[in-house]
């Protein structure tokens, strides 16, 4: 072992997760990799498509991988959204119930990850008793990201210890850089999502409301701020929500025997 490569072992194999210059096998494969993965994800199904890509690509490039799967990090929980077998799911489900270990720590950090099960030992070692019963020896965790956050990560497990190599690390490196350009649109498209969303439960419950303003401005001959403070002080009073009473109001208008006494 040389003195590099003494000072990764010592470092467990943690670096930070700088694109390097990707050496691919042929002069074509980026090209063809990239038309694997798309060039755009817009929508819940082409992400799930674009997962399963890198996936099975990172199978084929990366000879030392026998299992491989993707953790994501939605809504404050990490979980597997796609895989390669069950023993994948397996090792990952113990990270997550721990709550650490290598892709937890990628996904996290922004770190990649490349330790064996020695290594592994020292930093989490319930994860790395799991991982040896299903004949996992080593591990390389690769961030996926985007602009906006981090997304997961790329999970490879191996059978054989040091399974991975530099250029291993280069190549995993190099399809998460490419999918993480796709993933921006999405991200982009599920932030819109979340908005559009979000204005219209605001309109759904500020529709109402407005309308029954509007009833009573014609009623009683006053100002907006004025039945808006009708409508609140009766809220009070009754100790209902003001737009269950605007609801009420309206219906009461459509169907007079629904009037409130």
């Amino acid at each position: 072992m040389d003195k590099e490569d003494a000072h990764r072992a010592t470092q467990d194999s943690v670096r930070e997760s700088d694109t390097p210059h990707v050496r691919w096998g042929h002069p074509g494969q980026e090209a063809d990799l990239r038309g694997a993965l798309g060039t755009s994800v817009d929508t819940d199904e082409g992400l799930d498509r674009a997962l399963r890509s890198l996936v099975a690509l990172s199978s084929k490039a990366i000879d030392g991988a026998a299992s491989c799967g993707v953790t994501v990090h939605v809504a404050n929980r990490m979980f597997t959204a796609v895989h390669s077998d069950a023993r994948t799911l397996r090792v990952d489900a113990d990270q997550y119930e721990a709550g650490s270990g290598p892709c937890l720590h990628a996904a996290r950090t922004g770190e990649v990850v490349r330790v064996d099960s020695v290594q592994a030992e020292r930093r989490w070692p319930r994860f790395a008793d799991t991982a040896r019963e299903e004949n996992i020896h080593s591990f390389l965790a690769v961030p996926l990201s985007t602009e906006r956050r981090r997304f997961g990560s790329l999970n490879l497990y191996g059978e054989a210890p040091s399974a991975f190599t530099e250029s291993d690390v280069d190549t995993a490196v190099g399809l998460t850089a490419m999918l993480s350009e796709v993933l921006g649109d999405y991200d982009r498209f599920d932030t819109l999502r979340s908005e559009v969303q979000g204005l219209r439960e605001a309109m759904a419950h500020r529709g109402p409301i407005e309308q029954a303003k509007g009833i009573l401005m014609a009623v009683h001959g006053v100002s907006a701020d004025e039945a808006f403070q009708v409508m609140v002080e009766r809220s009070q009073h009754t100790n209902r929500k003001v737009r269950d009473l605007a609801v009420e109001l309206i219906e009461s208008v459509r169907d007079p025997q629904k009037r409130p006494r």
